[in-house]
């Protein structure tokens, strides 16, 4: 029964903190824990918030449905597992939206099949002068779809990037330099990425897969749910940015997972860190080695730019044509000068008639040219109304309305959006429950109709005041854009 007297010594000592041995020490907060807790929004230097993040997890059933990243270490640290069965079957994310302000989504963890690294090359504004980085999450339409069947998925795929959240309808250079916009990482449709940096800004985007196992997989995109509404920093252009602290979370969420080591270079640039992802065991640089296949595969979404061009070209060259000599002086001609030249010029009907390459290349040119008209139209509006006061008289006229119908599609489609474009997104400790969500109302099909954002169009315009500048340059977008769709209608009347 030696050793069993011994067994009993040893733990005595421990609990008395004899002499040789000394006391049991508590677990401490360590450099990993410090790191998550900067990314979920919990004092990293706090030992009392390491204590009662550890007596959470240890006390609440709950713990890793609303807290995946601590629940993660923790389970790490003392050789645990974590089982997500108890929890809800999917997560959040609200996704900022250029027409209805920002919208509720729930994304199964489960249905995610792969996690991307997406980069859309350099635009023209200082903030997107070195490109962009953000995580794309691959949905399935279902679990057990094919690997094909969830890439073309694309209506149902998210785009997580740390932008400025700015709450201003002008973004100001010396904030953007200096700090004073929240970093956020914001959410986005697939498709409102693509079209905003491929139709809109002429962009490249490149998007490469994460070497993850489903596990990780499952596990990251909790993670990401949990940083996206727990975490507020100060962004900077140029020093605290989308490379850098996408670099910092995918840090985090790999460590003892991946290769984390590969991101530790700390990257100030979007596109430096891109780059330097080539050489990486982190994703599957391979798939961008044939553009081609990459396009084919949805690995690379190539700028609209070169379509424009290339449908401009061929209009140019029709037999008949003797308008402007570039796309852009194309785009700048007023839409009744486009119709006019294509009226008043027998020859070029006769070849729209003869040659449908031609006149579908005319189509694209005034599609184009609509999507255009219509984002002016949109960042006129929200310069408009962000002067002062004229979201207080804006809602006020609403509420005067006599139809009802009238007041719920104006308060729908632009009153309820501009707030949410203005809000500060409210900050979550944790993944947050039912409670917290209600106030996300589910989106309306309302406002993605024609027919009644003429209508809301035709009451906004009625409102404002005729002799304010903004206002007329507002008119004369709507008349171009009322316009474009006449051109449109005779154009497929053809």
């Amino acid at each position: 029964m030696s050793w069993l007297r011994a067994c009993c010594l040893l733990v005595l000592a421990a609990l008395t903190g004899c002499a040789g041995l000394g006391p049991v020490s508590p677990p401490a907060p360590d450099s990993r824990f410090r790191e998550l807790a900067r990314l979920v929004g919990t004092d990293p230097e706090s030992g009392p918030g390491f204590a009662a993040e550890l007596a959470a997890y240890r006390a609440d059933p709950a713990y890793a449905c609303r807290r995946p990243a601590f629940a993660y270490y923790f389970a790490h640290r003392f050789g645990q597992t974590l089982d997500y069965r108890a929890c809800p079957a999917t997560v959040p994310f609200f996704l900022l939206d250029r027409d209805r302000g920002g919208y509720l989504v729930r994304v199964a963890p489960s249905r995610v099949r792969r996690i991307h690294i997406m980069f859309a090359t350099a635009g023209d504004g200082v903030a997107s002068r070195f490109g962009h980085v953000s995580l794309r999450l691959v949905v399935c339409p279902d679990v057990g779809a094919s690997d094909q069947a969830c890439d073309e998925n694309l209506l149902q795929h998210v785009v997580l990037g740390y932008v400025a959240r700015v709450n201003e309808f002008h973004r100001s250079l010396v904030k953007g330099v200096l700090g004073g916009y929240d970093a956020h990482l914001s959410g986005f449709s697939f498709m409102e990425a693509y079209r905003a940096n491929t139709l809109l800004a002429d962009r490249d985007i490149y998007s490469v897969p994460l070497r993850l196992t489903s596990e990780q997989t499952e596990q990251i995109v909790r993670e990401l749910s949990e940083i996206h509404w727990s975490f507020r920093g100060d962004y900077r252009f140029f020093t605290n940015n989308c490379a850098t602290l996408l670099q910092d979370t995918l840090a985090a969420a790999l460590a003892g997972a991946a290769e984390p080591e590969a991101l530790a270079a700390g990257y100030l640039r979007p596109d430096a860190f891109f780059s330097a992802l080539r050489d990486s065991d982190l994703v599957q640089y391979d798939v961008l080695n044939s553009l081609t296949e990459a396009e084919r595969r949805g690995y690379f979404f190539r700028s609209a730019r070169p379509y424009y061009q290339q449908a401009f070209e061929t209009v140019r060259q029709a037999p008949g044509w003797s308008g402007p000599d570039s796309l852009q002086a194309y785009l700048a001609t007023p839409a009744r000068e486009r119709r006019l030249q294509l009226l008043t010029s027998d020859r070029l009907l006769t070849t729209y008639a003869r040659d449908r390459h031609a006149w579908e290349a005319q189509v694209l040119l005034e599609e184009k040219a609509l999507m255009s008209l219509a984002d002016a139209q949109r960042h006129s509006v929200l310069a408009l109304v962000a002067e002062e006061g004229m979201v207080a008289r804006l809602e006020r006229y609403v509420s005067s309305l006599p139809d009802h119908d009238d007041r719920q599609l104006l308060a729908q489609c632009y009153l309820r959006p501009l707030a949410r474009f203005r809000q500060r997104l409210p900050v979550s400790a944790g993944i947050p429950g039912p409670d917290f969500l209600d106030r996300y109302p589910v989106p309306s099909a309302t406002c993605a109709d024609g027919r009644n954002l003429h209508r809301a169009r035709q009451l906004l315009t009625d409102w404002l005041p005729a002799d304010h500048d903004a206002v007329q340059r507002l008119r004369i977008i709507d008349r171009e854009l009322e316009q474009t769709h006449e051109n449109l209608a005779q154009l497929r009347a053809m």
